[in-house]
């Protein structure tokens, strides 16, 4: 019995490397995003340390140097969530481009596995037929 070969294999082999590829972006994009986010906590939690200690003081001048921190914590927040939406928006193109390459694959994989179904069938018609064939060769032989 020969082997099944799917012609349109290189294609299919050409859009998993594509769909894999897809997906490292897809990770670098959510990595990025986390990362981002990771800031915007880091820079709440600057917030709040910055109150609690300007509550318990009464000099002036670190009044003021809280006052300055806290315009620059603000400052770095709004580019922050800035930078957050730019990466949520390169994240769902990410996503959009990866569910394209498994819908391509799997396309493919379908194709591939009825073509697979087909061919079997096909295989086990031929072999059913070889043997009547040698079943009534012996048996035409003999009378």
């Amino acid at each position: 019995m020969k082997k099944f070969n799917f012609s349109l294999q290189k294609v299919l082999d050409f859009r998993e490397f594509e769909k894999k590829q897809a997906e490292a972006e897809l990770g670098k994009a959510v990595a990025e995003e986390a990362k981002i986010q990771d800031t915007l906590e880091m820079i709440a939690r600057a917030h709040v340390s910055t109150v609690q200690s300007a509550d318990s003081t009464h000099n002036v001048s670190e009044l003021f140097a809280a006052q300055n921190y806290f315009r620059l914590l603000s400052q770095r927040k709004e580019e922050s969530l800035n930078a957050l939406a730019q990466a949520q928006i390169i994240t769902e193109e990410k996503r959009g481009a990866m569910r394209e390459a498994m819908k391509n694959c799997k396309v493919l994989e379908n194709l591939r596995d009825k073509r697979k179904e087909t061919w079997k069938k096909e295989n086990i018609k031929t072999e059913e037929n070889d043997i009547d064939d040698i079943v009534t060769s012996k048996y035409g032989a003999v009378q």
